[in-house]
């Protein structure tokens, strides 16, 4: 149904033009590549994003909207009050932090790219550090190590070891707590929720359940989930997050200590006769029944909520041409020592990858590879300042711009 609609939208554009959606930064006066440079000469753990100076100042329009806006289509970044976020280890923090294998049992919650509030943009990127900038009493994002539910977890009320079977009693666990948090203003103020899961289904599900940890099966269950979120979460924009292909895990330099972790954390690859092309496939699906769920139109009938797929993760799904299938998909500096989370420099650049997502149409997001974080940072644009959704989207195809008002061209007179 998307699929039609953004289709129509194009040939309903201008012929051929382009339309840019957001606008690509410079740090000015100072040059990020410098700071960069001169962090990576000095000591610093390998597995920590290089810092940025503080007086480097952050590059996107700091502007919320005149008034609070009553429709998701009007959200810009600085118009969000509270965020939150629903997974397992990829979005606890898990390991992020730590020195060896040992410390993945360490949720370092504070630098989580999805709801980490320690220090600032210039530390730890994350989502909530990005929002701080444009709205410095936000709410909701969790601070240092934290186990779940821990008060400094905040509404980052992922779970470890949580499979999709838990999406449903983490969504009413986050509205609880949410509740609780805002009081009267949970009815009022903006709130972004990101979702992730799948990699414990596929992991530690697909040689124990079949049809339980199935692409169909994965899809309901997040159904489940999103439809008491849009029951009982007013004015929000939710982020569901395409699950990662795990053997992401085997396609990098590993350790031995990594090879033997791995049968700890995705047992299912060490009891398949075909592993890497059976988990890659699964994944592949999980994806695809994810996407067929959002594009449904399920999660577009209400002007305060919606759902969109953010797909920048599938980035790191084997490459279906058989040469290229073992190829080393993302520097080991970005996965913790187990070679299975996020370390908190992987934490960063998903962190960049998932804003960049978020300012791009449906239909039109970017699902390439980033090699460090900054190579590409987006910002709003005076044209397109709000959040992509469904419906902005079909209108920037049509006008270029997010609210489909086209802009009036004045021809000059030639004399």
């Amino acid at each position: 149904m998307l699929q039609a609609l953004v289709v129509a939208a194009l040939l309903a554009s201008s012929a051929g033009q382009q339309f840019l959606p957001q606008t690509r930064f410079t740090f000015n006066p100072y040059d990020v590549s410098t700071y960069l440079k001169s962090a990576r000469m000095a000591e610093v753990n390998p597995k920590e994003q290089e810092k940025i100076a503080k007086q480097v100042k952050f590059p996107c329009s700091l502007k919320k909207s005149s008034k609070v806006p009553d429709r998701v289509d009007r959200l810009r970044p600085g118009d969000v009050a509270v965020v939150a976020a629903m997974g397992d280890s990829l979005i606890a923090g898990n390991g992020a932090l730590e020195n060896n294998a040992l410390g993945s049992f360490i949720e370092s919650r504070g630098v989580s790219w999805a709801a980490g509030g320690d220090e600032d943009w210039h530390d730890f990127l994350t989502l909530p550090n990005i929002l701080k900038e444009m709205n410095p009493n936000l709410t909701g994002y969790s601070q240092g190590r934290a186990e779940f539910l821990t008060p400094v977890s905040a509404l980052n009320v992922a779970f470890p070891i949580s499979a999709d079977n838990s999406a449903l009693s983490q969504a009413k666990t986050l509205v609880a707590k949410m509740r609780q948090m805002l009081g009267k203003r949970y009815a009022t103020d903006w709130k972004v929720v990101t979702i992730l899961f799948g990699a414990n289904d596929l992991c530690s599900g697909q040689c124990y359940n079949a049809r339980a940890s199935s692409p169909s099966a994965h899809a309901y269950k997040l159904r489940q989930a999103l439809d008491y979120l849009q029951d009982n979460m007013p004015r929000a924009f939710v982020n569901l997050v395409s699950a990662l292909d795990v053997t992401v895990s085997v396609r990098i330099k590993r350790s031995m200590v990594c090879r033997i972790i791995h049968r700890f954390f995705c047992s299912c690859y060490h009891m398949m006769s075909n592993p890497l092309e059976t988990l890659a496939r699964m994944a592949r699906l999980y994806q695809k029944h994810e996407k067929q769920l959002i594009e449904s139109g399920r999660y577009n009938v209400k002007p305060d909520f919606t759902v969109v797929i953010q797909p920048f993760m599938t980035a790191y799904n084997m490459p279906l041409n058989e040469k290229y299938k073992l190829q080393e998909v993302i520097d080991i500096s970005y996965i913790t020592y187990d070679c299975f989370h996020f370390s908190q420099k992987g934490h960063a650049l998903v962190a960049n990858m998932l804003w960049n997502n978020m300012l791009e149409p449906v239909g039109s997001k970017s699902t390439r590879k980033m090699k460090n974080m900054f190579d590409k940072f987006y910002c709003p644009s005076e044209d397109n300042p709000y959040f992509f959704t469904t419906n902005n989207s079909i209108a920037f195809y049509k006008t270029g711009r997010q609210d489909g008002i086209k802009k009036m061209v004045v021809k000059k007179r030639l004399l």
